[in-house]
């Protein structure tokens, strides 16, 4: 009876192993020494916007970055940016992870040796998302970097009369709420105006009276716990406020 407890017992040890090593396979989230990944030529025929394409009949997302969705300001500037390589053959190369949950293949792009995953970030057409891990992460911090320092496009700040007095007071990500207060002697008008995270979820906004304080709560879970960010911006997509944590 023991030595039956005990095969037992072994043998649910190697199925427990079996599946750590297995399962991420089968579900796609396994991750590798992105290292060993070769660039792999691809002939773009589409752009679809400025971070997805269709590269040798497939769904391409650009690693480590994301554009202006469309009606959205840049959009059409971060599109024709990527145009440049539409009809054209480039390399790309995967990361840790080879596809998103909507099946698009997750990759650098590169044109005549230019990274344009990074490119688009110095642009100022682009902000980074997902960097952690990423074997270009430290490149595509450095390319954000120079953009913000410099107000670039996305970067650039508003210069309406109530940007300097527009504040967020408080951003919970526990609770999914964010407050804002207008500090102004007047009441502005913030219609038009967007709040986004990192990624492109998006709240609008309307008028703000003079010393008022208002919240906004998500509807889904929004706000990362373990970091996120929160971009303001104008009617024209001008940096009101910019917060991360």
């Amino acid at each position: 009876m023991k030595i039956k407890r005990l095969l037992v017992f072994l043998l649910v040890i190697l199925i427990l192993v079996l599946l750590s090593v297995y399962y991420p396979k089968l579900t796609g989230n396994y991750i590798s020494n992105s290292q060993n990944y070769q660039k792999e030529s691809c002939f773009v025929s589409r752009v679809i916007d400025g971070d997805t394409l269709i590269c040798n009949n497939q769904s391409t997302r650009l690693l480590g970055i994301n554009t202006p969705e469309k009606k959205m300001p840049y959009y059409d500037e971060a599109k024709d940016f990527l145009k440049q390589i539409e009809n054209k053959s480039v390399e790309i190369l995967r990361d840790k992870e080879d596809v998103d949950k909507y099946d698009r293949k997750l990759r650098y792009v590169f044109y005549e040796n230019r990274l344009l995953n990074s490119e688009i970030l110095q642009e100022g057409l682009a902000t980074s998302f997902m960097l952690e891990g990423l074997r270009y992460e430290d490149k595509f911090w450095v390319a954000e970097s120079y953009a913000k320092d410099n107000e670039i496009k996305l970067w650039e700040k508003s210069n309406d009369e109530c940007t300097n007095c527009i504040e967020l007071l408080e951003l919970n990500y526990t609770d999914e709420f964010f407050i804002i207060k207008n500090s102004c002697d007047f009441d502005c008008s913030l219609e038009g105006w967007s709040v986004k995270d990192d990624a492109n979820h998006i709240f609008r906004l309307d008028i703000l009276d003079s010393s008022e304080s208002k919240g906004y709560k998500s509807k889904t879970n929004i706000w990362n716990d373990d970091g996120d960010r929160f971009f303001m911006r104008d009617e024209t997509g001008k940096l009101v406020v910019f917060y991360e944590y």
